[in-house]
């Protein structure tokens, strides 16, 4: 965990964002869970209230099994401001790994959508993509520099480093 990374992982740790794997590791190379993005979201906006009364969108999350896990606030909230809207299927998926095109579109909707003037530079990233809005504001705004000069891989699965460094340049500022 070398310089963008470093800085990163220790800002999040500074502002109570995220916990290392254990006491001495992070493991920035792990792919994350949607549910432990979630999570991280609602810490990073300081746990906001919410409306409790409208429990779970999602027919995979049960408020009565899974009130009390890590990440049921975190998804209610993010589900209540339009920052997670699920999959078609009216699932959420809090086991699935977050992949790439899904961290900037939530860090995109919790920045409100702004319009991007930004051309696309990814032979990946598709006009019509749910995400595309996403990746050219996040591009513009110095969020990522692409999985290369000409790929986002928006279907990659998001590490834990990965997503520290989208944090930590989307609100360090």
């Amino acid at each position: 965990m070398r310089g963008r990374i470093e800085k990163a992982v220790l800002w999040a740790a500074e502002n109570g964002i995220v916990n290392g794997v254990s006491e001495t590791k992070f493991c920035p190379n792990a792919p994350v869970k949607r549910s432990e993005v979630v999570a991280l979201l609602y810490r990073l906006d300081k746990e906001p209230k919410y409306d409790t009364s409208a429990g779970s969108a999602f027919k995979d999350v049960d408020p009565e099994k899974d009130s009390g896990r890590f990440y049921y606030d975190a998804m209610c909230w993010a589900t209540q401001n339009d920052i997670v809207k699920g999959y078609p299927d009216n699932t959420f998926q809090p086991n699935a790994y977050c992949k790439r095109g899904e961290i900037v579109t939530f860090l995109y909707r919790m920045q409100n959508s702004p319009e991007s003037k930004a051309e696309n530079p990814f032979t990946d990233v598709k006009a019509d993509a749910y995400y595309a809005n996403a990746v050219l504001w996040a591009v513009e705004n110095g969020v990522t520099t692409g999985a290369s000069a000409t790929t986002f891989d928006p279907a990659g699965d998001c590490t834990r480093g990965q997503i520290v460094t989208f944090l930590y340049r989307c609100l360090s500022k």
